[in-house]
């Protein structure tokens, strides 16, 4: 029987902890180029991309087509064959339907992840804002954090992680500071 796949997170955090700011705004994280090349790179390798319904939105109006949008790379245009390629899961009890290779799970988010964690195939990566995000850190989903750690301090807004009952052990397995003054964290959930 094959290994059961992994479910990351990838999430933007700002140094005091918090993935959007006081009034949602997510205008603060900072990309440049080694940093996109190391997404890219790390993409062509995800086995599904999950989301919450409002990400799922906001990737869909983009990645489709770069092009559209001044400024595009040729970093974005590779990510964007990825991201047309790889399947997509939205979990949302109001998205009916969406394009693009995905599938909507209004239901069941444990029972869901599971089953995609016994399919053959890449890791599963999770992006999402805080509400999906934690659901998945309560119900144990998560096997690794992938943290990118940026050089703001918000004061407020979303938490990365939800009041919980239990604490929750990491390993430390990975670090990297990347050109943009970012520190990527990769945890292990012990």
């Amino acid at each position: 029987m094959a290994a059961a796949r992994k479910l990351r997170l990838w999430m933007q955090v700002s140094l005091d902890g918090f993935v959007s700011g006081p009034n949602g705004e997510f205008d603060w994280p900072t990309y440049e180029k080694e940093l996109n090349t190391f997404a890219v790179e790390q993409a062509a390798d995800m086995g599904a991309m999950l989301y919450g319904r409002k990400v799922y939105e906001g990737m869909a109006a983009y990645w489709p087509d770069p092009r559209r949008y001044p400024g595009a790379t040729e970093l974005d245009l590779r990510y964007s064959e990825t991201w047309k390629r790889v399947p997509k899961y939205v979990f949302s009890r109001t998205l009916t339907e969406a394009d693009w290779n995905t599938t909507v799970v209004a239901e069941d988010v444990a029972g869901a992840v599971t089953e995609l964690k016994e399919q053959p195939g890449g890791d599963l990566v999770l992006f999402g804002g805080g509400d999906i995000v934690s659901t998945f850190v309560r119900e144990n989903l998560i096997d690794e954090y992938w943290l990118f750690v940026h050089p703001v301090v918000l004061g407020g807004g979303t938490p990365l992680f939800p009041t919980l009952e239990t604490r929750l052990d990491l390993e430390l397995v990975e670090s990297r500071v990347f050109d943009s003054a970012v520190n990527h964290l990769r945890y292990r959930v012990r």
